[in-house]
């Protein structure tokens, strides 16, 4: 069956109308824009600005809110942790001093009986720090050939600074580090709080900016999406000088 030149024609002719109708060819100028038209467009524009911007500020503050309250949990751990550390450490400096004491008594009762081997047995057992303090309590004292004191100094060695039993050191350390953690993290709860907020505030900007253009007045008009636009300035404004994790 032969083709039909006209069917041909026709469809080269529709092809050419859709081809000038996307290059714009042929078609007519447009109407020129009335003034409400132009203020529409204007404030369409801005709005959908806003509205880009705000979204992607909303979901970084609530993403840094998420962050810090994490941060803020971590450090409550690690405080908690760093408290018992401290607390079994308080009681093992606890043990080590009455251990200390009970001996260095026992000591000062065998010197005033005059027991140079129970005396010399126990002086050989106190712990390295009570010999330190013993040292430094007995270098004012006479003491006899014996090695021990003919007057027994006044007050008791671990009165001294010099007594330090290291699981009290430990204990200290620990019980600053958990104040420090605890510290941070009341620091950091407080940060996320703040972008809390701020996502609270953006989400005013989100909600203005959406709903300004609903309304006919166009003053109401203006002045929701100055209100937006401003909020937003200020929620940007707080996101940059509040402390940002990565």
């Amino acid at each position: 069956m032969a083709d039909d030149p006209t069917n041909k024609d026709s469809v080269l002719e529709n092809l050419d109308e859709v081809v000038d109708v996307a290059l714009g060819e042929g078609l007519e100028p447009p109407e020129p824009e009335s003034a409400w038209e132009r203020r529409q467009r204007i404030l369409d524009s801005w709005t959908a600005i806003i509205l880009a911007v705000a979204a992607v500020a909303t979901a970084w503050a609530s993403f840094q809110a998420s962050n810090w309250s994490g941060e803020a949990s971590d450090a409550q751990s690690a405080s908690a942790i760093a408290r018992a550390d401290a607390g079994r450490a308080a009681t093992s400096a606890t043990q080590a001093t009455i251990i200390d004491s009970q001996t260095w008594l026992d000591w000062v009762s065998a010197v005033a009986a005059e027991q140079k081997g129970k005396a010399d047995f126990l002086d050989s057992r106190f712990s390295p720090q009570l010999k330190v303090a013993q040292s430094d309590w007995l270098s004012g004292a006479k003491v006899g050939p014996d090695g021990v004191p003919e007057v027994i100094p006044p007050g008791t060695p671990l009165e001294l600074p010099s007594y330090v039993v290291p699981e009290q050191v430990e204990s200290n350390e620990d019980a600053a580090r958990a104040e420090a953690l605890l510290a941070d993290a009341d620091r950091y709860s407080a940060t996320s709080t703040k972008f809390v907020l701020i996502a609270v505030l953006l989400a005013l900007v989100l909600f203005f900016a959406s709903v300004a253009t609903k309304f006919g007045n166009p003053k109401l008009q203006v002045l929701l999406t100055a209100v937006a636009l401003g909020l937003l300035v200020f929620g940007i404004l707080r996101v940059l000088f509040l402390p940002n994790t990565f």
